[in-house]
């Protein structure tokens, strides 16, 4: 029997902050989620015996996305962080979802901060804009939660 051929398309991955759609992404990796610790540790006993930890529910993260120099994305993102750098306490997180509609991977990250500032390079062509946000998010692939 066949396998069945996956595809993938740049265009079915969607990224949304405080329920905007963000756009005008940079070529390359444009979006990386990437897990702070590990979903589970294991020890061995001095006889060679496995213990495993598994660490359960929300983990902390951290998402980053390139946006081109030019995407109006950068202004939306910078209301944002400047509204985070400003606000009461409370009202300073961000709503991050990352969705690839083909794969069936979503990516929830419902009290996220940015880190920092994207530096802010200029040349003869069109440079990005790194924007990363740190938090605890929640991942549910293919409908299952994990």
């Amino acid at each position: 029997m066949a396998a069945l051929l996956g595809s993938y398309s740049p265009n079915d991955v969607s990224v949304i902050v405080n329920g905007t759609p963000i756009e005008g992404f940079a070529d390359g990796t444009f979006v990386n989620v990437a897990y702070n610790s590990d979903a589970a540790t294991m020890v061995e006993g001095a006889d060679g015996s496995p213990a495993i930890a598994f660490k359960r529910g929300a983990r902390g993260a951290t998402i980053t996305f390139t946006c081109l120099q030019t995407s109006l994305a950068n202004n939306i993102l910078n209301a944002f962080l400047q509204t985070q750098k400003f606000a009461a306490s409370g009202a300073n997180t961000v709503n991050v979802t990352v969705r690839n509609n083909q794969g069936g991977e979503l990516v929830s990250m419902p009290r996220g901060v940015f880190m920092k500032e994207p530096d802010l390079g200029y040349g003869a062509e069109i440079g990005s804009r790194e924007w990363t946000i740190i938090g605890q998010i929640t991942s549910t692939y293919a409908g299952n939660q994990v």
